[in-house]
């Protein structure tokens, strides 16, 4: 039995949104593969709305806009993480249409 390893294609897209050439909130999109299903699966990261601008749904925004791209990307399914501790975000996520599904495991390799 031996290991082999075979690189896969994934790329990302960043959702942003500028307020007087500043850059207030952002969102970044993965499309990415495996040989479970034809289509791509996104992974959403780092969606983050300026402290100041909170409160005024442009994170709600932000997040349609994304779930809208990885449907004409043609996803599966989107993957959204978010810690413990932020039981308001998940509050959040659910009110959009995500589920609590499992839990993650991190490991930093660079600090």
């Amino acid at each position: 039995m031996e290991i082999k390893n075979k690189k896969v294609k994934a790329e990302g897209i960043k959702i942003f949104i500028k307020k007087n050439s500043k850059e207030v909130a952002r969102a970044f999109l993965y499309l990415m593969k495996n040989d479970l299903r034809k289509d791509p699966f996104g992974y959403l990261e780092d969606i983050f709305v300026d402290e100041k601008l909170r409160g005024q749904k442009i994170g709600t925004k932000l997040l349609k806009e994304v779930i809208k791209e990885a449907k004409k990307q043609k996803c599966y399914k989107i993957v959204a993480t978010s810690r413990f501790e932020r039981e308001n975000i998940h509050k959040w996520y659910e009110k959009h249409g995500f589920k609590k599904f499992g839990v993650e495991f991190k490991m930093y390799l660079k600090k």
